[in-house]
């Protein structure tokens, strides 16, 4: 009934008011002005109706009345929100200065977990998860030939009719590159260039900061030879002139440079100059896998109708060219999974290898604040006495963590760049570490990992102290007992790092025994000793039929080789573990052809010169081997390899057969027969892992002089590398100075071929060296901790009779009962481990027992060691000064 004469006395709203306060203002707003009009001499039915009018709606002010309210409270509650977490920050920075140690160790525990979050996430973000830097990346693909051996490049001929009579593309370039000495800079360089075909540019559609890209009708045979540079050999290489006209540049020809491509631009794999395709003449043989093939898909069209679409356009051509044809099929791949197809497994493993490491690392931060909150649980109960609820006191304790993991985030971010410095020399040169940055991506990543992470983990630590009985705790600080509720949960901390140490250390291993059995793998010479100069002689000035070639070859092995302490000098258009070089098809004589074509054999093909068996210690196993008498009118002679005499001659006596390539420099009816004059030890030719391929050898002299216009020198010698190099530098130097060389030793060269398996190999042990470190600083810290709380308890055993050795035993079988849960959950964490590297083993099994045994005794033993100085303090605790402390 009240409510009923408020409403009929204030009929604002039939709804409820916000507040009480709210509508008695009102209420006493709508009488005032009542009275007011009143005083005017107005009765009060149409005073009220005045002043109704002149409120206007009443539920709207009512409306804005509850909106103000609750921003107002909202405010409130944000300044005290606000103000508690200040609060929080504040005391929590004071507690971390106030315990130096901890926070040092904790910070120095996080930033090496996220420092290697951080770097893995870095690379991977650079290769893998980063589009390629040309527009529209996701419709690049790259396109190879089916055979029936694999894939392979497309022949030029293949290339002309998929390029004419495709539908599905916007653009297909075929193309090459290498690296070439390039003449006109006043420096003789030797630089990575391309030779690309006219639909290139529509493939990557750039537009020059400088000047033009070729026309059309430049991409022809017989053209004026035009280049195009980077904007990064541009700047240095030539000085950043502001117009093109009359830069020139010897590569091959005479070329005038007519635009500067825009920067960061280095397709394919740090091109620094490009020119057209169409200068060279071209093998039309449908079998001459010379040529990459990169296109620009239509817009929604997926790669694999356009896969079909080729290998139909293939299909169509084999009736008219075979038996020179080879092509199954078609394959088109996105171009960046085609270029980081290698690197995807191992780079992926190593970054969940990193997130295990980070989990170690915050699993040892658990155990430390779960140690310390123990020491402060007098404060704890004492707050909780006065009136702190368990949410604040949590939040305290997840507060001071935010900060630790915030020190360690940066403190990791910074390990991170410097551990890009020292790990990219070590790198393949595939991962462009040069490229690979610490940006705010990979900043952003780590700080979120490392936050979830920490918070995650000190979550449990956080609730556990903040609910503990005032009671039963304050009991505990004062006897000085520890609680074996807390011992239970540091034992299973304990537990968790040594199970995440032993799978990457488990891992480590595997790798470390694969990259041993590796270098260990026969390779058919012996690189100590030897030493390796590459030089590319400028093609403009010794063309590809110049006798002026086989002069400079001459002039050098005879140079170097009355250098002093020079044992032996020769040199091959492809040294071993080198993969790429030319391999063809091959005519027997005798033996019945291919019904495909005019051959019956396909081997590796190398061109060498000088004395180059014995400088790369590869034995003559039978015969001779090429010399000096094997000149360009000689007999044509040929060596062969192991391989090549068990896969065409088995059994038999392989001197005196002869055999000639078929397409390889010219037509094979041209072809001279070539004597078999001797056998060599095979050698791995593309990679320590690879098998053994069949090749023959040549000498240069015998062959087109492009065949050894880029050659690498085999020098053995007993000097010292740095003192060599002088005289192989002088030697070639005298003879024409416009040459660049490398020097490397040897074992440099097959260094480089196994650089991807040495990368992962030491990112991995890394981590596994460090998981073991944590777990060795983890379990001393905690068993020290459990010595130091069990002062009192250890004091009244002595007092009671125990020996020092029961006492030594105590302690070493908790460490025992904590660490041998995580020695077997890690059996299972080294085994997933090792299933998961399968693919990036050689010669070891996956799941090798005896690596799995020293995993576990090496964390085993470090458990042992950790706890052997808390256990000898336990044993000199002098009972009465344990007694009488407070």
């Amino acid at each position: 009934m009240k409510r009923e004469l408020d409403d009929e006395r204030l009929p604002l709203s039939r709804t409820p008011p916000v507040s009480e306060d709210v509508r008695r203002e009102l209420e006493f707003h709508f009488e005032q002005r009542i009275a007011e009009l009143m005083q005017q001499g107005l009765p009060r039915d149409r005073a009220e109706a005045l002043a109704r009018e002149s409120f206007g709606d009443a539920t709207r002010v009512e409306a804005e009345c509850r909106a103000i309210e609750r921003r107002r409270r909202a405010a409130v509650r944000r300044t005290e929100r606000l103000g508690a977490l200040w609060q929080d920050l504040v005391v929590g920075q004071r507690m971390l200065r106030k315990n130096p140690g901890f926070t040092l160790m904790a910070v120095l525990t996080l930033g090496l977990g996220t420092g290697a979050v951080a770097t893995m996430f870095s690379i991977v973000s650079r290769v893998l998860l980063r589009p390629l830097p040309y527009p529209e990346p996701d419709r690049l693909v790259a396109i190879e030939q089916r055979m029936e051996q694999g894939t392979a490049s497309v022949a030029w001929a293949n290339f002309l009719d998929l390029e004419a009579r495709s539908r599905s593309f916007q653009g297909m370039a075929s193309y090459g590159a290498w690296t070439a000495t390039v003449l006109g800079t006043g420096t003789p360089l030797r630089v990575r260039t391309a030779t690309v075909s006219a639909g290139f540019f529509r493939v990557f559609p750039l537009r020059p900061v400088l000047g033009r890209l070729p026309a059309r009708e430049e991409h022809r045979l017989g053209a004026a030879p035009v280049a195009v540079v980077s904007y990064e050999f541009w700047r240095d290489a030539l000085g950043s002139p502001r117009s093109l006209e009359g830069v020139r540049l010897k590569l091959g020809w005479d070329h005038q440079v007519i635009g500067v491509l825009p920067p960061g631009f280095d397709f394919p794999n740090r091109t620094q100059i490009w020119w057209p395709i169409e200068l060279m003449d071209q093998s039309m043989s449908r079998t001459s896998h010379n040529w990459d093939v990169v296109g620009r898909l239509r817009p929604s069209l997926e790669p694999a109708a356009a896969e079909r679409e080729l290998a139909s356009i293939l299909a169509s051509l084999k009736p008219l060219y075979y038996p020179d044809f080879d092509a199954t099929g078609a394959a088109v791949t996105g171009l960046q999974q085609a270029q980081t197809a290698a690197l995807q497994k191992p780079l992926y493993l190593l970054l969940a290898a990193s997130g295990v490491f980070l989990l170690a690392a915050c699993t040892n931060l658990a155990s430390g604040i779960l140690a310390r909150g123990t020491a402060r649980l007098g404060e704890f109960t004492v707050r909780s006495a006065l009136g702190a609820t368990q949410l604040r006191l949590a939040r305290q304790l997840l507060t001071e963590s935010l900060l630790l993991a915030l020190l360690g985030a940066l403190a990791g971010l910074l390990l991170a760049v410097g551990l890009l410095r020292i790990f990219a020399p070590l790198a393949p040169a595939a991962l462009r570490m040069d490229l690979v940055r610490v940006d705010g991506w990979v900043a952003a990543f780590a700080l979120g990992a490392t936050f979830v992470t920490t918070l995650g983990f000190s979550l449990f630590p956080a609730l556990r102290l903040s609910s503990a009985s005032t009671v039963t705790e304050l009991r505990e600080a004062a006897v000085g007992m520890a609680s074996m509720r807390r011992m239970r949960v540091w034992n299973v901390l304990v537990a968790a790092e040594v199970a995440l140490a032993v799978g990457l250390l488990a891992g480590s291993v595997l790798l470390v025994k694969s990259f041993q059995r590796v270098m260990a793998t026969e390779q058919g010479f012996e690189p100590a000793g030897a030493l390796a100069l590459t030089v590319d002689l400028p093609s403009v000035n010794y063309p590809g039929n110049s006798p002026r070639v086989a002069a400079f070859h001459s002039q050098a092995l005879a140079r170097i080789g009355a250098l002093p302490g020079v044992l032996a000098v020769g040199f091959s258009n492809m040294l071993p573990l080198q993969s790429g070089g030319p391999s063809g098809s091959l005519r027997i004589e005798g033996k019945p052809l291919d019904p495909r074509g005019p051959f019956n054999a396909y081997a590796v093909y190398r061109v060498v010169g000088g004395d180059y068996f014995r400088a790369m210690g590869m034995p003559v196993l039978r015969g001779r081997g090429l010399g000096a008498g094997d000149a360009a009118a000689a007999p044509r002679v040929v060596v062969i390899d192991e391989a090549f005499a068990r896969q065409e001659w088995p059994g038999q006596d392989p001197l005196g057969k002869r055999l000639r390539p078929v397409g390889m420099d010219s037509g094979s009816d041209t072809e001279p027969w070539f004597t078999v004059v001797g056998v060599v030890r095979s050698v791995r030719a593309s990679s320590l892992v690879g098998g053994l391929r069949p090749t023959y050898y040549f000498d240069y002299r015998q062959r087109p002089p492009y065949r050894s216009n880029s050659v690498t020198y085999a020098v053995r010698s007993s000097l010292a590398p740095v003192t060599a190099y002088a005289g192989l530098r002088s030697a070639i130097g005298s003879i024409d100075p416009e040459v660049p060389m490398v020097l490397r030793t040897m074992p440099e060269v097959v260094a480089g071929t196994v650089a991807d398996k040495r990368f992962t190999m030491l990112m991995l042990s890394t981590f596994g060296g460090l998981a073991l470190l944590l777990a060795l600083v983890g379990i001393y810290g905690v068993v020290s901790y459990a010595v130091a709380q069990r002062t009192r308890e250890i004091g009244v055993r002595r007092a009671l009779g125990a020996s020092p050795f029961r006492l030594q035993a105590m302690v070493l079988g908790g460490t025992v009962r904590a660490i041998v849960p995580g020695l077997a959950a890690g059996v299972l964490l080294a085994l997933a481990a090792g299933r998961a590297l399968g693919a990036l083993l050689y010669g070891i099994h996956p799941f090798d027992p005896a690596t799995l045994a020293l995993s576990l005794a090496a964390l085993a033993l470090a458990g042992v060691a950790a706890s052997l100085l808390p256990a000898w303090r336990a044993a000199r605790v002098d009972p009465l000064r344990a007694m009488r402390a407070e």
